[in-house]
């Protein structure tokens, strides 16, 4: 189906993001499209089902984060379905991303895409992105983290910051609240060791519009307290 809409892929990309995608990156977009459609039936993936509503809302959306990443090594967490990862790694092959999400379901499906997709140094952790943040095979290690579509950004800043490396960024897609969000994560910034860089706003036209990215750079060793257990961090923000 979603060939059907290559033209409009190579399109809003070249419009909104200033890529020029080779046939191969419109062939895996494509794809996925598919798969999400399809698998979505099973597992209720997203509530976008039209084709051209994915185009932008999922796939460009995500791919919105490509210039503003640093350094190889990335990580999404709380992917659901994917996004933003899948998209950025079909942009940019050179990532080495990984996946992270609590539905071992979900992360069935991801497999599938990236085999399917032949995507290489792309892999799924089945993990609480608190856990994740806990572990010493990870905390530390990303040169950029994103959280879309999670949480408020006090809860985001306290699963991402610990997987950062220092000077490592953490990019948060926002909406119309953003800078409310912001305001409201001074505290947390300062306890767990961020500095916000900037705050880009950006519209995808009349349907997606309100979109914001956030800029987050970790200047120091987050606290080794932080994150908190599973669920803490949700319930009690760091406010």
């Amino acid at each position: 189906m979603f060939q059907e809409y290559a033209s409009q892929i190579q399109a809003s990309t070249k419009l909104y993001l200033g890529y020029d995608l080779s046939d191969k990156q419109i062939q895996d977009l494509s794809l996925f499209g598919d798969l999400l459609l399809d698998w979505n039936q099973k597992l209720n993936l997203t509530r976008i089902l039209d084709p051209q509503e994915i185009i932008l809302k999922h796939f460009i959306d995500s791919m919105v984060l490509a210039s503003y990443i640093q350094g190889t090594k990335f990580v999404d967490l709380g992917t659901g379905a994917g996004f933003p990862g899948i998209p950025l790694k079909i942009l940019r092959p050179d990532l080495k991303v990984f996946l992270v999400d609590s539905l071992k379901k979900r992360l069935d499906f991801i497999d599938i895409v990236i085999s399917r997709l032949g995507l290489k140094e792309t892999r799924t952790i089945h993990s609480r992105a608190e856990d994740f943040g806990r572990d010493h095979h990870y905390r530390g290690q990303f040169d950029t983290v994103t959280c879309r579509a999670v949480a408020r950004l006090p809860v985001l800043v306290e699963f991402a910051l610990p997987v950062l490396k220092v000077n490592g960024l953490f990019l948060s897609p926002k909406g119309l609240q953003a800078q409310e969000e912001l305001d409201e994560s001074i505290a947390a910034l300062n306890l767990l060791g961020g500095k916000v860089e900037s705050l880009q706003r950006y519209s995808l036209g009349e349907s997606a519009e309100h979109r914001a990215i956030i800029s987050i750079r970790k200047i120091k060793e987050t606290p080794p307290a932080y994150p908190r257990k599973a669920g803490i961090p949700a319930k009690h923000p760091l406010l």
